[in-house]
């Protein structure tokens, strides 16, 4: 289950939680944005470049002209869910779900009823279940969702189905055992700012605690490895193949370094056209993070929030041995 982060609940520097959430792990970071437009506009959306998490736009509007639409498809925005209740004339989804280029969906609230979705199932990809007050952070789970969650889930097992309004860790559980594929959190991620990455980490693990990384990792044979010799095009090449946006560079079982997309952005800085003649070892990281067999991926997020470092794919090693990498964004 992926978990989205409200940047709007901080009600500060908006930019600077957004990175917060990023270093968090969070998937994707979600935006309220009503008609009067006095916090967050449309067009502000175009300042979160693809360094940010992608975005989960939520309109409340009564009407939503075409400029909008074309402004979030320019934007790194990979879901939109409009307010059903608020719009004028409910067949402007029609024209925006035509328009709109990403993930399209209405949001509902818990008074609405359901056969709305039945009008629309051919232009929706998801429905957004409001379990509070739209727009209110803090506010209480309703907890008449859940048998509304669990009957539209019966009826469209295909439809992705999103919830926000007082998502706990405790919820989320349940959330996820409905068949939610999405929560949005806002109140509960930034309670306490030193907290975060463990709250994170609670909403996409549910009260599972202890998660050995052994257990959710990627053993070492399904790993992209070179060694050190490997020329420029066998680490491209090898990445391509992958698609992890790293490659593991290794001596037989112990792990010498790594090198992400980054590494490769930086060797080109730095050599030039020159870098076609470099082998792995000249542009590899040789310090990378890598979390120790013994430790749990609660370890990864305190570690990752603390040297805000947006790095997807950890290396899992013993005594230097490299066991394998868990990917945070698998199962998330």
């Amino acid at each position: 289950m992926k978990v989205s982060g409200s940047i709007l609940a901080v009600k500060s520097d908006y930019f600077e939680y957004a990175k917060i959430l990023k270093f968090a792990k969070i998937d994707c970071l979600h935006i309220d944005i009503f008609q009067d437009e006095k916090e967050f506009s449309v067009a502000d959306t175009l300042r979160f470049d693809n360094s940010y998490p992608p975005l989960d736009v939520h309109l409340i509007f009564e009407y939503i002209p075409d400029e909008y639409i074309d402004i979030l498809n320019k934007a790194n925005v990979r879901y939109l869910n409009v307010q059903y209740e608020n719009l004028l004339n409910k067949d402007d989804i029609l024209r925006i779900s035509d328009r709109f280029s990403g993930n399209f969906g209405i949001s509902v609230t818990s008074g609405t009823d359901l056969n709305v979705i039945d009008k629309y199932i051919d232009n929706i990809s998801q429905v957004l279940f409001m379990c509070s007050e739209p727009g209110i952070s803090g506010a209480e789970f309703d907890n008449s969702n859940f048998e509304r969650i669990e009957s539209v889930h019966d009826k469209y097992p295909s439809l992705s189905l999103f919830a926000d309004g007082g998502i706990n860790n405790i919820i989320s559980k349940r959330m996820e055992k409905l068949g939610i594929d999405m929560v949005v959190s806002g109140s509960y991620l930034c309670k306490d700012m030193g907290q975060l990455g463990m709250n994170a980490y609670s909403l996409k693990y549910m009260d599972e605690q202890g998660v050995n990384v052994t257990r959710i990792m990627i053993k070492v044979n399904f790993l992209p490895i070179l060694t050190k010799q490997a020329s420029f095009m066998e680490v491209i090449n090898t990445m391509n193949h992958y698609r992890m946006g790293i490659v593991m560079v290794a001596d037989k079982e112990n792990l010498q370094g790594i090198i992400s997309d980054g590494d490769i952005r930086r060797g080109f800085i730095q050599f030039g056209q020159t870098i076609f003649e470099k082998n792995a070892e000249e542009i590899m990281n040789s310090r990378p993070y890598t979390i120790d067999s013994s430790k749990n991926i609660e370890d990864i997020y305190s570690a990752l929030l603390i040297m805000r470092k947006g790095i997807d794919v950890v290396p899992v090693v013993e005594n230097g041995k490299l066991l394998g990498a868990v990917d945070l964004r698998i199962g998330m």
